[in-house]
């Protein structure tokens, strides 16, 4: 098959998936509620990004080039557990 044959017959198939979606969507209010769950998905990814950005920048930054530092005096005793 030549290009402008290949062309002619996905524009035909392109033609035929838009007449048939025209009449799926006429039967169906799917897209609407469909877009509407979307639009609420992203409004919480949202929400979850930013609260997650702010509880990173509340965490302290380990440096591991360094040996962690220890205590020179270590506690005589150990607090029981509550």
């Amino acid at each position: 098959m030549t290009l402008a044959a290949t062309a002619a017959v996905a524009l035909l198939h392109a033609a035929h998936a838009a007449r048939v979606a025209d009449d799926q969507q006429a039967k169906s209010p799917n897209g609407a509620l469909g877009l509407l769950v979307f639009l609420i998905l992203v409004v919480a990814v949202v929400f979850l990004l930013r609260s997650m950005t702010k509880h990173l920048r509340k965490v302290q930054r380990i440096n591991f080039d360094e040996p962690p530092k220890t205590l020179d005096d270590p506690p005589a005793t150990i607090p029981p557990p509550r």
